[in-house]
């Protein structure tokens, strides 16, 4: 394998409208994260067409045997690897429809690379994107698998609430926010087409073992096909090491992050709650 390959996450805002670029994008990339691809589940298919060099697993957001559609379809989740770096693939299976996951075995060194897009920042997504996160959780433990890559649309803008939820998850399960780490406090990723404010929204999470293979990221400002920015990173894969095998393994029930953390959360609220009432309750007095 080259010394070097680039991984890139693209929110990218109908692929059959922006498919030019994704292909340009092919061009120096071995893997691409695609969100936002709009495509029925009919249309999965499609992302063969984009390069014949690239396999491709796909998700789409709509169920359409249970939806009235209406407007333009949305959300949507793909990953394309190009096949003569990455001949050995496996595709995991995902319960989110904001979430596709593979296994890649490089010289008999797993890697698992995810692509995922997130709801939008509100307390009413908070759930949802808590799922979303025990969902990961999950799919790292289950597989037992050491270097891993997150990568995607997680709407979670610097110093805002679903940033904080993912600094969270990423301290309590020794993840690192890449990007985060290799770019300047200014970057951003998203440009409103309404009002024109800058976001930092797209990541990369990556596991310790990941993390020593990333020599560098960049976001790709000379992209004008959707109102998010491609971030890449630059990974030299000869760095994963095998698995270390660990004898001192515990036979305990783990309980799920998602579970956890959504708990913690409704017990604070019911603390809320409660103490409101008890004011209340003495100012009637």
């Amino acid at each position: 394998m080259a010394d070097t390959t680039n991984i890139i996450t693209f929110n990218c805002k109908n692929i059959k409208r922006s498919v030019d670029c994704v292909r340009n994008l092919c061009l120096t990339a071995g893997i691409i994260a695609l969100q936002e691809t709009w495509l029925m589940e009919h249309d999965i298919s499609f992302l063969s067409t984009i390069n014949d060099e690239f396999a491709f697993t796909g998700k789409s957001a709509i169920d359409s045997s249970v939806q009235l559609l209406r407007g333009r379809p949305h959300g949507g989740v793909a990953l394309l690897w190009k096949k003569a770096l990455f001949p050995c693939v496996s595709v995991i299976q995902c319960k989110s429809v904001r979430l596709v996951a593979i296994k890649l075995i490089l010289n008999d060194r797993p890697v698992i690379v995810m692509s995922v897009y997130m709801p939008s920042d509100s307390a009413v997504n908070l759930s949802e994107f808590t799922e979303c996160l025990g969902e990961i959780y999950s799919i790292v433990e289950s597989n037992d698998v050491e270097s891993v890559f997150v990568l995607g649309d997680f709407n979670a803008h610097p110093g805002e609430s679903f940033y904080l939820e993912l600094l969270n998850f990423c301290n309590e399960q020794t993840l690192t926010c890449v990007d985060m780490d290799l770019l300047p406090s200014d970057t951003y990723t998203y440009v409103s087409d309404a009002h024109g404010c800058r976001r930092w929204l797209d990541h990369c999470v990556v596991t310790s073992a990941a993390r020593v293979t990333v020599v560098s990221a960049a976001v790709l400002y000379n992209v004008y096909w959707s109102d998010h920015y491609p971030l890449l990173l630059k990974c030299n894969f000869n760095l994963v090491k095998a698995k270390v095998m660990r004898s001192n393994k515990f036979s305990c029930n783990k309980v799920m992050w998602a579970g956890l953390r959504m708990f913690t959360f409704h017990q604070n609220l019911l603390n809320v709650l409660i103490e409101f009432v008890i004011t209340l309750s003495i100012n009637k007095g």
